[in-house]
């Protein structure tokens, strides 16, 4: 039963790093010249956090199956890192081409940036565990 639920994890894991590849080559090929460099310095920060992420889930994936330890709180903390910081710093990045004017995004990256915190964290308590 765990090895089926860590494998999704692991799916999702991939889905992540597919979609940093995607939106990297958006931001390398289609925003140049449509966002400022500080825009897409915040745009590049958030794929970043996003990759790091994605491969952190499948490698946490394959210690729990090697393991047979199994946590959902540890994926939720980086699935929450992954929305609320990752992708509200795609989202501020590029809010003038999107037209929004909300500095939301901006405000609710430091909860994201707990939340990958918190994620790494638990997992050290985890894998500590007997």
């Amino acid at each position: 039963m765990i090895k089926i639920k860590v494998v999704r994890h692991m799916i999702v894991g991939a889905l992540i790093c597919s979609l940093y590849i995607l939106l990297g080559a958006f931001g390398a090929h289609g925003l140049e010249g449509k966002i400022t460099t500080n825009q897409l310095n915040t745009f590049n920060i958030g794929l970043k956090y996003m990759i790091i992420h994605g491969l952190g889930i499948i490698l946490i994936s394959l210690v729990y199956i090697t393991l047979n330890k199994y946590n959902k709180w540890v994926y939720f903390l980086i699935y929450g890192g992954i929305l609320f910081f990752s992708l509200s710093l795609v989202v501020h990045a590029l809010e003038d081409i999107i037209n929004i004017n909300v500095n939301l995004f901006a405000i609710i990256a430091p909860i994201g940036g707990l939340s990958y915190a918190f994620s790494w964290i638990l997992l050290v308590l985890e894998l500590r565990k007997k």
